[in-house]
């Protein structure tokens, strides 16, 4: 009766002992790589988008009644700091 309870105890420190082992070491290592993964997924599609968009100038994202355009944007040319200074040279003639 005593070896019985001996191999219980033991069989159950084993098992703690494994558990403890992977919520220190196993998980977090398991974890690790699933939100690398994630994230070199999410960088893709987001590279993806832009490709598209520098293709055909435009695109649509939408999931059923909801719908979003992404388009590309060309900022203006510098023309501002010449116009300025075309309306100081008239003020000052």
């Amino acid at each position: 009766m005593r070896d019985k309870k001996f191999v219980i105890a033991l069989i159950v420190i084993v098992v703690l002992a494994l558990a403890l082992s992977y919520v220190v070491f196993i998980g977090p290592k398991i974890q690790g790589y699933l939100i690398n993964k994630q994230t070199r997924a999410q960088e893709n599609i987001v590279k993806t988008i832009i490709q598209v968009v520098d293709q055909q100038g435009y695109v649509v994202l939408g999931d059923g009644n909801d719908s979003v355009v992404l388009i590309k944007y060309q900022p203006p040319a510098q023309q501002q700091p010449q116009q300025e200074q075309e309306l100081s040279n008239q003020e000052g003639a």
